[in-house]
């Protein structure tokens, strides 16, 4: 009698169709997740890009504006094709209302500069100290012209009486940078010692110049104080010796 043939049961090795169908949902899931995530992500790159070129365009844009009205402020400064003729005070109100405007859009140091200047002009030395003070707080890393603003800062106080102060910024003045602008410093002080009638005080400053600086563009000036100074000293001397030798004749002549 023939044997009967067992029917092989396969056994199964795939995953069922729950775990399939869950893993599917999973992964749906996980891909919603990060689409949640990232889509937020571009936006705000995005938006970041756009501003970041709208700034650029509109800080292009301001500085622009801001240098053509720097511009024709420089024209009234200097009298350059100026259309319509201005007397000098009212070329330096037009020129001091343009940089004022300039520095409203946006301040630039020779704006700011030039701005202390129209004001020294028109003799208000108060709003001059005021905007030259104003640089050398905002820029004081602007070593080129900075020597300039402390220069017109110590004129400025010096028109208003105001000589502690302008000695105090000539000290600074001879320090900076290493003291490269002390012969400066030291000549300015010197005029100033002898407008003030403190000739000795000027002569020593002079004398300091040339002794520590013979090469500077002011140690002409300096020698030519100096001598001036020596042959004074020297025809007073000679009139005393003559007074007295004068009288002296007239009292043995007695």
């Amino acid at each position: 009698m023939p044997r009967a043939i067992k029917k092989r049961t396969t056994k199964k090795t795939g995953l069922k169709e729950e775990e399939v169908k869950g893993a599917v949902v999973r992964s749906l899931d996980r891909i919603k997740e990060r689409k949640r995530i990232f889509i937020p992500v571009i936006s705000a790159t995005g938006i970041v890009a756009v501003l970041t070129v709208i700034i650029m365009l509109y800080s292009s844009s301001v500085k622009e504006k801001a240098y053509l009205i720097e511009n024709e402020a420089y024209k009234y400064y200097y009298k350059i094709d100026l259309k319509v003729p201005l007397t000098e005070e009212g070329r330096w109100r037009k020129s001091l209302e343009l940089f004022q405007e300039a520095i409203d859009v946006k301040s630039t140091p020779s704006a700011q500069f030039y701005l202390g200047n129209c004001y020294f002009n028109l003799g208000d030395y108060d709003n001059a100290i005021e905007a030259y003070n104003k640089f050398i707080d905002k820029y004081k890393n602007k070593k080129i012209i900075l020597p300039l603003v402390y220069q017109k800062l110590v004129s400025a106080y010096i028109k208003k009486d105001k000589y502690d102060e302008a000695i105090r910024t000539l000290d600074v003045l001879a320090e900076f940078k290493e003291g490269t602008f002390k012969d400066a410093a030291l000549i300015l002080k010197a005029r100033y010692y002898e407008t003030a009638g403190k000739h000795e005080d000027a002569v020593e400053i002079y004398k300091e110049l040339v002794e520590g600086f013979p090469s500077s563009p002011w140690a002409q000036e300096a020698n030519a104080k100096i001598a001036m100074t020596r042959i004074e000293e020297d025809k007073e001397s000679t009139e005393s010796d003559k007074s007295a030798t004068e009288g002296g004749l007239e009292n043995t002549a007695e």
